[in-house]
């Protein structure tokens, strides 16, 4: 386990990241046997490592190839809870209110601004 160079937290502390999935699994139970609390595991996309998330926080997401229009890949959601459960994260979080479509590029779905 380290701090991550790249990964912060919403306070702007380093994430704790770890090199394996199974590392991660054994900081889960850690965490579980000290505080109690639910963890997940996932592996970053932006720094290409391993790190924890409260389970109720974590969606599931991947980074699809479909584009921005800045020309930046965009993440992808299998369902339309698992879109809306992050778009009230981010808008508990951020203040910033983002909406779900669906994407028939991917058939998945997507975050914008835009309200369609």
């Amino acid at each position: 386990m380290f701090d991550s160079d790249i990964c912060k937290k919403k306070d702007g502390s380093p994430l704790k990241t770890y090199e394996s999935e199974y590392e991660a699994q054994e900081a889960i139970e850690y965490v579980k046997r000290q505080h109690g609390n639910e963890q997940v595991s996932y592996k970053c996309s932006r720094c290409g490592y391993w790190h924890l998330s409260p389970k109720e926080r974590q969606t599931p997401n991947h980074i699809s190839y479909c584009l921005d229009s800045n020309g930046k890949t965009k993440q992808a959601y299998p369902t339309y809870e698992a879109a809306k459960r992050r778009a009230e994260i981010i808008f508990d979080e951020k203040g910033i209110e983002l909406f779900v479509y669906h994407c028939d590029q991917c058939n998945e779905y997507h975050l914008t601004h835009n309200q369609y």
